[in-house]
C-alpha cells in the first residue's frame, strides 16, 4: 500500500491513498471504496476500514509488529443467554508428549458429516496448549491435572450457526464435570484456512476451560481468574497474539460475540 502526501504553504498535509481518495471516514483505506455507517476505524492504526478488510490481517496493518500481548480486558463482553446447540462428531484419547513432563493429548476424528477434518487439529492444539500453559487443576478433584482429565472425557466440535455466538458448549454447571461435551462453532469460521483455524483453536481453549472450570465466569473476582482472564493468560504465552486480534476485530465489527456461556 502507497500513500502520496500533498502539501503547500496555504493548505494543511492531507494524505491520498493510491486510489486517489483522501483518507476520511467515507473510504475505506485499503480499496478505495466508499464504506456505509457501519464502518470501524482499525484499533491499532487507527484508519477506517469497510468490513472485508477491518481485520488487521486483511489490511496488512504495519502496527502489528508492535504489538506483543493482548490484554483481556480489550475484549468485549457479552450479556447474552445461554443458547444449547446439539453436535457430534470428534472423540479425545491422550497418548504422546509434546515435550519434558508434559503430556500431549491426541485426536481423532470420527468418520461423520457434521465435523470438518480440521476442527480435529484445533481440538488437539487447544487441548495441548492447555495442557501446556494453564497451572490450575480441573474443579473435578478426580482429575490431578488437565490432561487426565481430557484423557478421560469425550468431546465432540462441528461447525454451525450459534446465533451470533463464536462457540458455545452444552455445560451443566451443577455438575463439576460431564462424561461428554458438545461443542459448536461459528459457521463464519467454516473454511479451513490458516486464521480460522488459529482462531478456533483460541474458541475451544475457551469452551474447553468452561468444561474444566464449570463454577467459574467470564469475569474475574477476587480470589480467582475468570475464564476470559484464563483464555487470555493461556493464548498470550502460546503466542497466539494474531488470532486474538482477529477474534476482536470480528467482536467489534458485530459478526460474532464471545460467548453464549
Amino acid at each position: 500500500m502507497s500513500y502520496t502526501i500533498l502539501s503547500n504553504l496555504k493548505t494543511p498535509n492531507f494524505i491520498l491513498n493510491e486510489w486517489g481518495h483522501e483518507i476520511t471516514d467515507k473510504y475505506c483505506t485499503y480499496d478505495g471504496l466508499k464504506v456505509d455507517d457501519s464502518s470501524k476505524p482499525c484499533k491499532l492504526c487507527g484508519y477506517v476500514y469497510c468490513i472485508d478488510h477491518l481485520l488487521p490481517q486483511r489490511h496488512k496493518c504495519t502496527m502489528l509488529q508492535n504489538v506483543e500481548y493482548v490484554k483481556a480486558e480489550s475484549f468485549q463482553k457479552d450479556p447474552e443467554p445461554l443458547i444449547p446447540n446439539p453436535s457430534k462428531g470428534i472423540s479425545v484419547d491422550a497418548s504422546s508428549l509434546v515435550g519434558p513432563n508434559v503430556e500431549k493429548v491426541s485426536v481423532v476424528a470420527a468418520p461423520t458429516l457434521d465435523a470438518s477434518y480440521w476442527l480435529s487439529d484445533c481440538l488437539k492444539d487447544a487441548q495441548n496448549v492447555i495442557v501446556e500453559f494453564h497451572d490450575e487443576r480441573p474443579d473435578d478433584r478426580n482429575f490431578a491435572d488437565c490432561a487426565k482429565f481430557f484423557a478421560s472425557k469425550s468431546f465432540g466440535v462441528k461447525i454451525q450457526n450459534n446465533g451470533n455466538a463464536s462457540g458455545d458448549i452444552n455445560l451443566i454447571r451443577d455438575l463439576p464435570s460431564q462424561p461428554s461435551y458438545k461443542i459448536c462453532i461459528h459457521d463464519v469460521f467454516q473454511d479451513d484456512t490458516r486464521d480460522n483455524r488459529r482462531m478456533v483453536t483460541i474458541i475451544l481453549i475457551h469452551q474447553l476451560l468452561h468444561a474444566i472450570h464449570p463454577s467459574r465466569m467470564h469475569d474475574s473476582v477476587p480470589t480467582q481468574k475468570g475464564i476470559n482472564k484464563m483464555e487470555h493468560d493461556i493464548a498470550n504465552r502460546a503466542r497466539y497474539h494474531d488470532a486474538l486480534l482477529n477474534l476482536e476485530s470480528l467482536h467489534q465489527s458485530g459478526k460474532v460475540s464471545i460467548c453464549n456461556v
